[in-house]
């Protein structure tokens, strides 16, 4: 019996957000390369694994939080409880999530960032760690 190697879909979306480093930071941007801001970057994640998405863009500059937290659970992520690669991680910048990120290992993350003013990848550092409220897996 011949053994295929099947592509993990948490590589691939690491893959795909990698792919969109660099691209301008833009509130409810949805195109790499060109704009994306933090659920734009999640939502090209997903379609690169061939998920269907219902995106909305009915969001102002803080999203609510109850809202990426039904997103993330009608897309079929469920919780965990540490990170792994390919986690999309959710913090909170007031008192509800407002962010999203994509976890590229246990330590490291990318994002659509604004006050970087792009898509980078960065370290979880003390101040995420203190602002992470959520993880969810596929």
């Amino acid at each position: 019996m011949e053994t295929k190697n099947m592509v993990d879909p948490r590589d691939i979306m690491i893959a795909s957000a990698r792919a969109c480093a660099g691209t301008p930071f833009h509130h409810q941007g949805r195109v790499a390369g060109v704009g994306l801001d933090c659920i734009g970057l999640i939502v090209v994640a997903l379609q690169a694994v061939g998920r269907e998405v219902e995106d909305r863009l009915d969001y102002g500059r803080r999203p609510d939080g109850v809202s990426l937290v039904a997103g993330l659970e009608a897309h079929g992520m469920r919780r965990a409880s540490s990170v792994e690669a390919g986690d999309v991680l959710l913090f909170r910048y007031d008192h509800q999530p407002q962010h999203v990120a994509l976890a590229t290992s246990e330590t490291t993350m990318i994002h659509a960032f604004a006050v970087a003013g792009r898509v980078v990848e960065t370290g979880i550092s003390d101040y995420w760690k203190r602002r992470l409220v959520g993880i969810y897996r596929n």
